[in-house]
């Protein structure tokens, strides 16, 4: 039954920990009601306002399910004024080594989990006039190393929100793109955590030294609540802009996209010392 004393509905989904979790408290805090997505930790069991589902992106049943209970509370006579597709996961490895099935788990995740649940809710933001966010990343403009299914993912995604959006735009459908630059979530020490017995020796300590130096980066990275502040308040203007970098930085992390490649390609093989020895 329609809560006349609430905003209309925000669906968000990734929200195990992170930006996720941030965003659903601090969109909950104003007025919204929260249909929220969960892969193995639901943080808002028996919430009031806050309807959480449990939801696999590599599933397609399981985002048909999900997409049905947010339908069938939407003809309860609630307005959707919006999705945030935040859900992601980061894997890699050298590419040379790295098995096909990495890639296509990461794109399923990141992007086509992405396109089936924009898909299945267009018709209802359609109607509502409601607003799309995704949550791409700053990789998805500079592609660093031994992160290719990420990047590669990322950069997918720039391309599909730039056609959705101007398909959406006569019906008065706002989308928005999130350039997402360092922030302190868990998504880089699980990718710490991810097994690489497929990596040769030759590329070994390089991909130490990028995955400490990548981890601790992000670990140093804005917090998550003020980085879930920043986006919440994006996400209600009312004239947003196409694209948004979200970083303690926003200049810095401009202006490394406007570093020549040439001169990009020998900072980042300093950086991570990527000298692999004996070819």
């Amino acid at each position: 039954m329609k809560n006349n004393a609430r905003k209309g509905i925000i669906v968000i989904t990734g929200c195990d920990s992170g930006i996720g979790k941030g965003l659903v408290e601090e969109l909950a805090k104003k007025g919204y009601t929260i249909v929220q997505s969960y892969l193995e930790i639901n943080n808002f069991e028996n919430h009031q306002d806050i309807y959480s589902i449990k939801l696999d992106l590599r599933i397609e049943k399981d985002i048909e399910q999900f997409c049905k209970f947010l339908k069938d509370l939407l003809e309860q006579g609630n307005k959707l004024e919006g999705l945030i597709a935040n859900a992601g996961m980061a894997l890699g490895g050298p590419i040379e080594n790295m098995p096909i099935n990495l890639f296509r788990e990461t794109y399923e995740v990141n992007f086509f989990g992405v396109i089936k649940v924009i898909q299945c809710l267009i018709p209802e933001l359609i109607r509502d006039k409601g607003k799309i966010m995704v949550h791409g990343s700053m990789a998805g403009k500079v592609a660093v190393p031994f992160l290719s299914p990420y990047a590669s993912s990322k950069f997918a995604l720039e391309g599909f929100v730039d056609s959705l959006r101007r398909e959406m735009l006569p019906f008065g459908v706002k989308t928005i793109l999130l350039e997402t630059a360092a922030v302190a979530t868990p998504i880089w020490n699980k990718y710490q955590k991810q097994d690489i017995s497929f990596v040769q020796e030759k590329y070994m300590k390089s991909l130490i030294e990028f995955r400490d130096k990548f981890i601790e980066g992000g670990n140093k990275g804005m917090a998550i609540a003020k980085a879930a502040t920043m986006i919440a308040d994006i996400f209600q203007k009312k004239q947003p802009k196409a694209r948004y970098i979200v970083a303690s930085n926003r200049l810095t992390s401009k202006m490394l996209t406007m570093i020549p490649n040439s001169l990009l390609d020998k900072i980042l093989l300093k950086l991570f010392k990527m000298d692999y020895g004996d070819k």
